[in-house]
């Protein structure tokens, strides 16, 4: 009966140490889901019930155990390796404090055979219990206390807490050794609990202390990213403005200019009125100028972008039905390039691609929608819409500076996709 127990308790153990890492991680796309959960099962709970039938507690098994989980989460999931050590490391240590704990506390009702195994019985099945739940919670908050965006943190930072929790745990699986020995020799010394409790103290902290610091200089990183991506932004759309501008004087003084050009070629003179062109208009004229709406920065950018959806074979209808002086002209400007940038960008992947904008008076405030066709479902983590282009880190900032200049006007962001239609709505409070 003990040993059918025994190896049930390892079962559950390999079941919950299982969800944990794949919830943590994820499953490789290459790999079958059902077919990881059961191998990684069954592996597991054999190893534990074979290294119990040898002996049923030493240091080295758990070491065995952690490698032997290491291969595996290595082989089937997703993940930096010293970051699948480090998770490693964590249940390792609270799985041995547990059991010690609780096999200090159920001492007087647990009774060994002269193997030192935990005989079969109601404490034995409590302590298990106990033991498991203990591990479920930890591994929750691990879960619910993680660092989300994984691609900042280097491999050099996992590396240097590895080392710190690897002493740790050594330590920890020595005086798990001892503490057990002694508890069936009926020798407890209660200064080793006050160490181990320590020692999984220390741990928690340094782990806490690893969470805080790396979230803090992810957003730290962030912030400084977004507000490089305004300015950049910023200066863009000044030097859009400024053809725009040039486009404008030009074409002001174009009939004095073309009359000279006319001249120029009744008189044979080519090659001068060719040179003339080079040397005068250097500046290559917009093709479009569909609005004017009191706002130089996004006439500009909404003709810029008819510009280039004329250019990419994409319909592009605009409806400009009020003026646009009452709002920040660089806000504004920002604002538009940022969502007409990715609708073009959406739009040119799809058959029959379009792009409509449409702004309006609504009361007290001014309303932009665009719309554009839409090939799939766009990605989202944590409600947010993730960028498609490679280089992620340097992208996906646009719709952030978008929504701090709707929060800056107290506005109302939106978005849906429906029947291959995605759709914007911002209000902005005038």
């Amino acid at each position: 009966m003990n040993y059918v127990f025994e190896v049930s308790a390892n079962i559950i153990e390999a079941m919950l140490v299982t969800q944990f890492f794949i919830r943590y991680f994820g499953i490789k796309k290459t790999q079958k889901q059902v077919t990881v959960v059961i191998l990684m099962i069954v592996f597991y709970s054999s190893v534990m019930t074979v290294l119990n039938y040898i002996e049923y507690i030493n240091v080295y098994q758990e070491i065995i155990v952690d490698v032997l989980l290491l291969m595996l989460v290595t082989i089937f999931l997703n993940g930096k390796i010293s970051e699948k050590l480090l998770m490693i490391q964590m249940t390792s240590v609270v799985s041995a404090v547990s059991s010690m704990l609780l096999t200090g506390l159920f001492r007087q009702w647990i009774e060994f055979d002269e193997s030192g195994y935990a005989q079969f019985g109601v404490s034995r099945i409590v302590l298990v219990v106990l033991a498991k739940i203990i591990y479920l919670v930890f591994t929750e908050i691990l879960i619910r206390n993680q660092i989300k965006e994984k691609q900042y943190v280097t491999n050099r930072t996992y590396v240097k807490l590895n080392i710190v929790m690897f002493a740790t745990l050594l330590a920890h699986l020595f005086l798990t050794d001892i503490i057990y020995v002694n508890a069936v020799n009926e020798t407890l010394q209660w200064e080793i609990y006050f160490v181990l409790l320590s020692l999984a103290a220390i741990d928690i902290i340094i782990y806490m202390l690893f969470l805080d610091l790396t979230n803090n200089s992810i957003r730290l990183l962030k912030e400084q990213m977004k507000n490089a991506a305004y300015e950049s932004e910023k200066k863009e759309i000044e030097s859009i403005q400024e053809i725009h501008t040039q486009t404008m004087k030009i074409r002001h003084d174009m009939k004095n200019l073309l009359l000279l050009i006319i001249l120029k070629l009744q008189e044979g003179m080519v090659e001068e009125a060719k040179q003339y062109l080079e040397n005068e208009l250097n500046v290559k004229l917009a093709k479009i100028n569909l609005v004017s709406t009191g706002n130089r920065l996004a006439d500009s950018v909404i003709n810029s972008h008819v510009e280039q959806a004329q250019e990419r074979n994409i319909s592009m209808q605009v409806m400009v039905e009020c003026a646009l002086d009452e709002a920040d002209e660089m806000d504004l400007a920002i604002l538009l390039s940022n969502l007409l940038d990715n609708a073009i960008e959406a739009a040119v992947l799809c058959d029959g691609p379009f792009v409509n904008i449409k702004i309006a008076r609504k009361e007290t405030y001014l309303h932009i929608m665009v719309s554009n066709s839409c090939k799939g479902v766009p990605h989202k983590e944590d409600g947010r819409l993730l960028t498609t282009k490679k280089d992620k880190a340097q992208h996906g900032y646009g719709i952030s500076n978008v929504k701090d200049i709707v929060e800056r006007y107290q506005g109302f962001y939106n978005y849906e996709l429906e029947d291959g239609k995605f759709t914007t709505d911002i209000l902005l409070h005038m």
